[in-house]
């Protein structure tokens, strides 16, 4: 257990949870295989960059399913982003 409680605690301060700064407004994003922190000053870099990821891949779906080979798809994939 985590003992008895020291006090109040505070709310809209950092914290450091597994070797990691958390400071207030950053995203913190978990599931079964782990956590990630996303400090608040790139999450709409890193939300830009997570969209380019899903549209990739949602493309290479399309193509598989048209019957192309994953090979095949990323070849095209890597020429069309020349």
């Amino acid at each position: 257990t985590a003992g008895e409680p020291k006090g109040f605690g505070e709310m809209g301060v950092p914290v450091e949870v597994g070797g990691v700064m958390i400071f207030p407004g950053d995203w913190v994003f978990g599931d079964d295989d782990g956590v990630v922190v996303i400090p608040q000053k790139r999450a709409v870099e890193i939300t830009n960059r997570a969209m380019d990821v899903l549209e990739r891949e949602n493309r290479i779906r399309k193509e598989i399913k048209q019957g192309g080979t994953l090979g095949k798809v990323t070849e095209l994939l890597k020429w069309e982003k020349k």
